[in-house]
């Protein structure tokens, strides 16, 4: 039998209306009876499958069994309609914007954020003066069923014109209005991801207007792209921004919009095991007032599991694991039988999603709370969503089987081993008594915060005396640990930057001196600074000419700079401890820092960078061992 299928979001359980099925009153929340109001057609029957009167939500059991049929249920259906809700001020207008500028970009073949406009269109953003006049080759790329077509280049050029601001244009992207659609409840929710995925027809329903999938799929990519340029422009051209510019950066809500309608086209070419679909769906900012959350939620935590699995190319190895749908487990007992999995295959570096306070109750310290967003770790990851960079293998060279042991009592997992250096302590951390929040950076401290956190660095160079042969060697040292020794390359890259930022740091030195109240520090400071070659260096500068400054903002966030025993600085989360010590876990590439409970059994607290250690320095030696974590 044909039928088609329903995506949304249950809204406010609360808000009941009545239906009837089949003579009998059943209760349904208010956001699915506007939908099945909205979808009716008026003088036909219409075969719809909703979640919500197909299964039995009061039985676990059914639960999940249903739950790994809802991949063919929505593979199957011959149109999946994605309610976004009932019309609203200006959703209309928003709507048939869209569908207009999304047939554009549909005709430019933008079917990605990083496709062949994104270049183009970044050459067009880097020009002194657009010439409309000149004479572009066209461009030729490659269709889905790999016949190769033309795109006009300057249907292209002429798109992003129509959009960038900068050319007296009458028809700018309504820029509110699309926020205010494109953060409509339906786009967090973890469940829809697979429901927009799995459909080969799919539409998007806002009150009486419609888009398709891909026509707002591409309409998304090339407002993303348009972001992202913007953004590597502001760091290098900041004066020439307008408001409409601004308010474009200061707006990043297309990220999950991005993921839900590129899912199904990615799907098609590529699948992910669940590693990296859970870092794919579970990253956000930790300053969630100001940049809101990226990360996918639902209301049952166990979830943010349950609801990707039939996406997962390793759904059959996990399933030979026990991981599979089953609502009697905890949601403790599925996060941790699930990270279990994960590192037996090998996805070590997932540790580092293990972030402090967690929301959900009684989960080791070595699972991820995947029911919150894991915020800004040290590493990114390429479009695999699995292989970090940039690179780092402060515990040796990585090695690709499993670096864990299991233990288990009465069939629970009570804890694991892993293979393990303990390297050093830490004996200080940094102290802001004037900080409000760890949280945020308010805007008047813009200019003024970076400095105070790199003269604190600098300062907690001279608890080790030993350590340093020179004061040119504590601020190389403390500029890397400032942003954990990465930073954005020219064309926005997270990149290594060694001592890149060292004349940078010498300009915020220079201008945060009045931050630094120990008198031999100052001395030393003021001693540097008149060098003739160090004159040259800030000469003419100012910390708006540094990238150190922005970046410091964001690596400053929910963390603090520590100094090791052995006189290693440290940026680790604002969690960590006096006492607290650094470890090499075997099959990581960055540095944790652990809590002793017991002899041989610690708490993970989280990852750090440690400056000097970074590259294998202190795992050279075999003094590995196992130790248990809880």
């Amino acid at each position: 039998m044909a039928y088609v299928a329903l995506s949304y979001v249950w809204g406010n359980r609360e808000s009941k209306r009545v239906i009837f099925v089949e003579d009998s009153p059943l209760f349904v929340t208010a956001n699915l009876y506007d939908a099945m109001m909205a979808l009716r057609p008026p003088y036909r029957c219409l075969v719809i499958w909703i979640d919500f009167l197909c299964i039995d939500q009061t039985n676990d059991e059914e639960k999940g069994w249903q739950v790994e049929l809802m991949k063919d249920i929505y593979r199957q259906a011959t149109q999946v309609f994605a309610w976004l809700g009932v019309a609203d001020g200006d959703s209309d207008h928003i709507m048939d914007y869209l569908n207009t500028f999304g047939e554009k970009a549909e005709a430019c073949g933008i079917d990605s954020v990083e496709g062949h406009h994104l270049e183009i269109w970044r050459s067009l953003a880097f020009q002194k003066v657009a010439d409309h006049n000149l004479k572009h080759p066209d461009v030729v790329i490659a269709t889905e069923n790999g016949n190769l077509r033309i795109i006009h280049r300057r249907e292209l050029d002429s798109l992003f014109y129509s959009i960038s601001g900068w050319h007296q244009q009458d028809n700018l992207l309504p820029i509110a209005g699309m926020q205010r659609l494109f953060t409509r409840p339906w786009w967090g929710r973890i469940w829809v991801l697979q429901e927009i995925t799995l459909p080969e027809n799919a539409e998007l329903v806002c009150g009486t207007k419609r888009i398709s999938r891909r026509r707002c799929s591409a309409a998304i990519n090339a407002y993303a792209a348009l972001w992202m340029i913007l953004t590597q422009k502001f760091l290098n051209d900041a004066p020439s921004f307008t408001k409409y510019h601004l308010a474009i950066i200061t707006r990043p809500f297309h990220h999950k919009p991005n993921v839900m309608l590129s899912s199904w086209r990615i799907y098609r070419y590529e699948r992910f095991p669940l590693a990296a679909l859970l870092r794919a769906t579970c990253v956000g900012s930790i300053n969630l007032r100001r940049h809101g959350p990226h990360h996918f939620e639902s209301t049952d935590p166990r979830d943010k599991i349950f609801a990707l699995l039939s996406l997962a190319s390793d759904r059959e190895d996990l399933r030979r694991r026990d991981i599979f749908p089953d609502y009697t487990k905890t949601c403790a007992e599925v996060y941790t039988a699930v990270m279990t999995a994960l590192l037996q295959q090998g996805h070590m570096s997932l540790l580092s999603g293990c972030q402090t306070p967690k929301l959900q109750p009684s989960l080791p310290s070595w699972v991820p709370d995947w029911s919150r967003s894991a915020t800004d770790m040290l590493q990114d990851v390429e479009n695999d969503h699995v292989t970090l960079y940039p690179k780092f293998r402060a515990s040796g060279e990585e090695r690709s089987r499993s670096n864990i042991t299991i233990r288990r009592m009465n069939g629970s997992i009570q804890g694991i081993s892993v293979v393990c250096r303990v390297y050093d302590e830490i004996d200080a951390a940094g102290s802001f008594p004037g900080r409000a929040s760890s949280h945020e950076v308010p805007l008047s401290e813009t200019w003024s915060w970076p400095k105070k956190w790199l003269v604190e660095i600098l300062r907690l160079t001279y608890h080790k005396e030993q350590f340093y042969e020179s004061f040119r060697d504590r601020l190389r040292a403390a500029a890397r640990t400032s942003i954990a020794g990465v930073g954005y390359s020219r064309d926005a890259k997270l990149v290594r930057i060694g001592d890149d930022r060292f004349s940078d740091a010498i300009v915020l030195v220079k201008n945060g001196i009045q931050c630094v109240t120990e008198k031999h520090i100052k001395l030393d400071v003021q001693q540097f600074l008149a060098t003739k070659a160090i004159k040259r260096i800030f000469q003419g500068r100012t910390v708006a000419d540094t990238r150190l400054n922005s970046e410091i903002i964001g690596k400053s966030l929910g963390r603090l700079p520590f100094v090791t025993r052995k006189g290693h600085l440290v940026l680790s989360s604002e969690h960590v401890k006096k006492g607290d010590v650094v470890a090499l876990i075997k099959g990581t590439q960055v540095p944790f820092i652990l809590r002793r409970r017991t002899s041989g059994v610690y708490q993970l607290v989280s990852e750090a960078y440690v400056d000097g250690i970074m590259d294998g320095e202190a795992a050279e030696d075999t003094k590995f061992a196992p130790i248990e974590l809880v």
